[in-house]
C-alpha cells in the first residue's frame, strides 16, 4: 500500500472543511421557516386534514417537506420505509453557492424558465415542473415546489412562500 505524504493529506482536509464551511450546517437551521400555522393560512387544509409530515433534513442538500392531507391507511407504511406520506406537499431545497455564476447551472435545467422580477438577486418560475428557484444577494440558492391540487396559482403562492422565507 502507497503511503501518502503529509502535505496531500492537509490539503485534502484543508478541502473538506472548505467545502463543510460553504454548506449550511444542518438542515434544521431552515426548521422555523415554516409553521404549521403558516401553512394552514396559505393552503387549503379540507375538514379532517392535518399536517401529517414535516421534516427538515439534509439529503444531497438541506430538505424541507410538507405534507399535509387527510389520513391514508399506508401512511404509516410509507413512513417506516423513511418515504414522506401521500398528501399535498410543500418541498423546499436549500444550497449555498459559491457564486451567483452557479446559478445558471439551474437556468441550464429549464426549458421553460420565466424570469420572477423582485425578487432576491434573481428567481425563475417553471410551470412545468411547479417550482420557483432562486438565488439570493448572499448566493443561497433555494427551490420552493408545490404539489397541491387545490393551489389555484402555485406560482404566486411559491413567490409568497419565498418572500416569507426572506424575510425571516
Amino acid at each position: 500500500m502507497k503511503k501518502l505524504k503529509l502535505p496531500l493529506i492537509f490539503n485534502l482536509q484543508g478541502l473538506l472543511l472548505l467545502v463543510l464551511i460553504q454548506q449550511p450546517t444542518f438542515a434544521a437551521d431552515y426548521s422555523d421557516n415554516i409553521s404549521e400555522d403558516y401553512l394552514r393560512s396559505q393552503f387549503t387544509f379540507a375538514a379532517g386534514d392535518k399536517l401529517k409530515y414535516a421534516e427538515c433534513k439534509k439529503k444531497s442538500y438541506p430538505t424541507c417537506t410538507y405534507v399535509w392531507g387527510a389520513e391514508h391507511k399506508k401512511d404509516a407504511a410509507r413512513l417506516k420505509a423513511g418515504v414522506a406520506p401521500k398528501g399535498s406537499k410543500l418541498q423546499i431545497v436549500y444550497a449555498q453557492a459559491n457564486s451567483k455564476k452557479d446559478f445558471e447551472r439551474v437556468l441550464s435545467s429549464y426549458k421553460d424558465a420565466e424570469k420572477v422580477e423582485g425578487l432576491a438577486a434573481e428567481a425563475v418560475w417553471s410551470q412545468k415542473r411547479h417550482q420557483l428557484s432562486m438565488i439570493t444577494e448572499v448566493n443561497l440558492i433555494m427551490h420552493i415546489n408545490i404539489d397541491d391540487k387545490s393551489t389555484v396559482d402555485a406560482k404566486a403562492k411559491s413567490i409568497s412562500i419565498a418572500q416569507h422565507i426572506l424575510n425571516k
